[in-house]
Order: C-alpha cells, then sequence, then structure tokens
C-alpha cells in the first residue's frame, strides 16, 4: 500500500500538517519536536536535513576591494552591461542625469583598458586607454572614490 504525505505551507514547518482523515489509510503527522517529528500511525521517526551556512572567514574583508570595483565598472562598460555598470557607479559620475543619459555617453566608445596604478585607502589611482569607434585612441589619469563598494567620485582628466 502506498503512501503519500503532502506538506504544504507553514503547517509543514510549524505545526502538525494532516493528509486526509484518519481511517483513511493515510498518516497524520505531528510537529516538529526537538528537530525529529514521530508518526503516530506509522511509527517511524524521520530528521529534517539540516544545511550549514558558510560562515565568512575571519579574513574575508566585508566590502569589496576597491581596485576590484573598478575593474568590475570598466568590465561591466566594456560587456555593455550598463545597468551593472550604473550601480557601480555610473549614477554617482553624472549626478542629475538619467539612466538613458548615461549609456549615451559610451556610443563613440569601443572599449576601455583600466591599469591600476595604485590603491591608497579607498581611493584608486588609475591609467585609462580609451578605445573610440572611430578606432582611435584617447587616454586619460586619475583617481576614483569608492566606498561600500561603489563608485562614489571621480577625478579624471586627459592624459
Amino acid at each position: 500500500m502506498a503512501l503519500v504525505v503532502a506538506l504544504t505551507g507553514a503547517g509543514a514547518f510549524f505545526g502538525p500538517a494532516r493528509a486526509n482523515s484518519p481511517g483513511s489509510g493515510t498518516a497524520t503527522l505531528s510537529a516538529p519536536v526537538a528537530g525529529r517529528a514521530v508518526s503516530p500511525s506509522l511509527g517511524h521517526t524521520w530528521t529534517p536535513a539540516v544545511h550549514a551556512r558558510p560562515q565568512a572567514s575571519p579574513t574575508q574583508p566585508s566590502t569589496p576591494d576597491p581596485a576590484d570595483v573598478v575593474e568590475t565598472y570598466f568590465s561591466a562598460v566594456n560587456e555593455r552591461d550598463y545597468i551593472s555598470a550604473w550601480a557601480l557607479g555610473g549614477k554617482q559620475h553624472i549626478a542629475g542625469n538619467t539612466f538613458d543619459a548615461f549609456v549615451q555617453t559610451f556610443n563613440t566608445t569601443n572599449k576601455y583598458d583600466v591599469t591600476i596604478n595604485a590603491v591608497n585607502g579607498n581611493k584608486v589611482e588609475v591609467e585609462l586607454d580609451q578605445l573610440l569607434t572611430d578606432e582611435t585612441h584617447r587616454h586619460f589619469t586619475g583617481t576614483y572614490t569608492v566606498e561600500d563598494g561603489v563608485i562614489v567620485a571621480a577625478d579624471i582628466h586627459p592624459k
């Protein structure tokens, strides 16, 4: 005789779940007690699966490395993932402008090559090589300021 008991909703976790009525060949499950539940009519005990959550290692930084944020920002721009670039700091660069205006600033850009020269606290010194759609290059230098995993300021000028 096959027995199928379906547990749904909050009852599966917080209280008794009943499948059909007694005498119908189905079981009544009791609420978990001390991590176990017993099916009175079947006499079986089950233990719920326990999945440990990974703990952050004590050496793991709580915020991303500023250089990684800058590199990720330009990687997103180069991949035309403007939503990610906007979230990583694009909206701070052009305060007051829209997302569409941000995207349009890349209309004549094929890609950026970024060189990280130094990281001093939350300031990242960079050199940028912008390859334009007409195959010419523009070079820039300056710093990006990163706070809590987001570029919050830029001081970039032509080289």
